[in-house]
């Protein structure tokens, strides 16, 4: 049977959009209007798919029981939303996302959109990498600078246990106790830096600017560098979602500049540009060895991941002047 006509307008709109229009029968088992372009998003021609019997065994098993349900529970003319994996040869598939409802013309008969959410499945499981990939860069950073501390501060500790049972002057227990002072002091700030780092920023109390301050301040203290910041008071942030991804953008490369860079110099700027706003961090440390275009790791992976979250164009590369540089673009 051919496919049953859908108006040419109608078509050119929903495939700008990328949505495939279908109308089915026998509790959606069975195809019987496609849009024609559907092999775009499903591998298959259109008129190959119409009026199959088994469009569940398109669906990769552990998703057409659950989608079978989804369907089959629905009353009246409620809409659905199912997501599933679709494959022609049962090998490569591809994530689908199906909204449909039953026609009020009959209870056996669907109609609905579907089209493909391959993009947004991938940024899922990258999250969830993230996610992991920031557990075990907090284990590294407790165990190679938190626990070094400690120790250190255990060793002074003994040390000066020892000069007071040998009778030292004060002068010598005032400088082995001040030492101890500094140590715990910077443990105490390491400690508050990383819980920050755990935490979501929160724009309740303070603005985006002055969390980033804070910030800098944390990594001045921490690592000894010197930072310069040029933030730019007409940004006002009332997406918490994006305040969030964008502090942790400056966050991970200002860390990257200091661990890996070997920097000693950060300039971060925070600009308005017509209906945009521009975030940079720029450092004079040894830059990338290769281009950043081309580098794969989490680091970097995040970056992108977080900016492509709030639908921001980020740029990661050498600076021509010596160092690396990230300069995020979003909406206002």
């Amino acid at each position: 049977m051919p496919i049953q006509e859908i108006p040419l307008e109608l078509d050119h709109l929903l495939q700008k959009g990328g949505l495939v229009y279908w109308q089915a029968s026998n509790n959606r088992r069975s195809v019987a209007v496609l849009s024609p372009w559907a092999q775009d998003i499903l591998g298959e021609k259109a008129e190959n798919l119409v009026e199959q019997q088994g469009w569940y065994e398109f669906l990769h098993p552990e998703d057409a029981e659950k989608t079978r349900k989804v369907v089959d529970s629905i009353e009246g003319t409620d809409t659905y939303q199912v997501d599933y994996r679709w494959s022609i040869d049962g090998e490569n598939f591809t994530w689908v996302r199906e909204i449909g409802r039953r026609k009020a013309t009959s209870s056996q008969d669907f109609e609905g959109l579907l089209f493909s959410i391959n993009e947004e499945k991938e940024l899922e499981s990258k999250a969830l990498n993230i996610s992991e990939w920031e557990k075990r860069k907090l284990g590294r950073e407790l165990h190679d600078d938190l626990c070094q501390q400690l120790a250190g501060m255990l060793f002074f500790t003994n040390n000066l246990v020892y000069q007071i049972k040998t009778g030292r002057d004060t002068e010598t227990l005032v400088e082995a106790t001040n030492e101890i002072k500094k140590q715990l002091q910077l443990s105490i700030e390491k400690i508050r830096c990383l819980s920050h780092g755990l935490n979501p920023v929160s724009l309740k109390k303070k603005t985006f600017q002055e969390c980033i301050i804070e910030l800098i301040q944390q990594s001045q203290t921490l690592y000894s560098v010197s930072c310069q910041f040029n933030l730019s008071s007409d940004i006002n942030f009332e997406d918490q979602e994006k305040a969030s991804h964008l502090f942790r953008i400056a966050q991970e490369s200002i860390n990257n500049a200091i661990r890996h860079g070997n920097a000693d110099t950060i300039s971060i700027t925070l600009q308005r540009e017509a209906n945009f706003g521009i975030l940079t961090i720029r450092d004079n440390g040894s830059g990338f060895k290769q281009d950043p275009r081309e580098t794969e790791g989490m680091g970097l992976d995040n970056l992108r991941i977080r900016a492509r979250m709030i639908n921001a164009a980020i740029q990661i590369s050498n600076h021509e002047q010596g160092g690396a540089m990230v300069r995020c673009k979003f909406a206002l």
